[in-house]
This record gives C-alpha cells, sequence and structure tokens, in this order.
C-alpha cells in the first residue's frame, strides 16, 4: 500500500469494540513474551471492556484510535495518573497502551499515533510521557527510542521457585 491515508483521532464510545479487539492483542502478545509476568485473566475481556467504557469519558483519559483507509487499525491509551509515593514520581501521563494491526505495520501509522499520543500527554498538562515496554519488543524500543524517549528505570524479576 503506497502513501495510504492515515487518521488519527479521539476514540467514541461507537469504538468500544475495537479497542477491545486491540487490547486483546496486546495482552496476549505479553502473555507471549513472558507468561510469568504477564497474564490473562479468566473473565479478562469483560474487565476490560468495563475498565475501556469508563476510560473513553474518563477526563483524565485520552484514547486515540488510527485509520488506515478509514479502517480502524490500532489504538493508544494515555491516562494522567497522579503523583506515586510508591513508584516516587510526580503526577505524569503514561502512555499505557499503544497497537497498530500486524498487517498495516510499517506503512508510519505507528509513528503518527506515537507523536498523537505525545500531543495527549501534554494536552492531559503532564511535562513528562512515561511508558513501559517488553523487554522482548524490540520494534516497539526502538520506535519510542528514535522518537525521544529514554530508559528511566528497568524492571526486573525473578523466578521464585
Amino acid at each position: 500500500m503506497e502513501n495510504p491515508a492515515i487518521t488519527i483521532r479521539q476514540a467514541t464510545p461507537d469504538d468500544h469494540q475495537f479497542i477491545i479487539k486491540y487490547a486483546m492483542k496486546l495482552i496476549n502478545q505479553h502473555c507471549n513474551y513472558n507468561s510469568l509476568r504477564f497474564v490473562t485473566l479468566e473473565d479478562h475481556q469483560e474487565q476490560i471492556s468495563d475498565f475501556f467504557v469508563k476510560e473513553i469519558t474518563n477526563p483524565k483519559s485520552i484514547i486515540l484510535i488510527v485509520e488506515v483507509e478509514n479502517e480502524i487499525v490500532g489504538y493508544s491509551f494515555t491516562r494522567l495518573e497522579e503523583k506515586s509515593l510508591v513508584n516516587i514520581s510526580e503526577s505524569a501521563a503514561w502512555l499505557h497502551d499503544i497497537y497498530i494491526d500486524e498487517s498495516v505495520r510499517g506503512l508510519g501509522a505507528g509513528k503518527l499515533l506515537l507523536n498523537a499520543s505525545i500531543d495527549a500527554g501534554k494536552q492531559l498538562g503532564s511535562q513528562v510521557l512515561m511508558l513501559q515496554v517488553a523487554a522482548q519488543n524490540e520494534y516497539a524500543k526502538k520506535l519510542f527510542e528514535a522518537n525521544g524517549f529514554n530508559v528511566a528505570t528497568y524492571e526486573m524479576m525473578r523466578k521464585l521457585n
């Protein structure tokens, strides 16, 4: 597909099923990376569905939809998180999810969605945009680093049995 029409827009309640579809793909991708760190719950899809119903209208969240040739192919979820004693952090925007369907990767939709997510963090009033990326997700790490993200911390895990 040469120079496809790519559109980024804020999600509406009508987009709910597409968000769930891609959120579940993202969850499964992470579970495949590391089944000790990332888990699927018995009623995960139902919980994710209920969660995003609320987040679509949460004023501290911005969910974006990416369309290629008028077809929804991914989303991002950015939310302003409060100051945390546990994380030793000031309030900050977090890019919790960003997912682009495999069929359209490499067309530039991911970069556009990431840039729009950065703008969403600014719109939420944050000085920084935080995110976590699975250690095995080389594609995403390269995208984030190429767009100005730097490693701030490493999450580490040890199996105890």
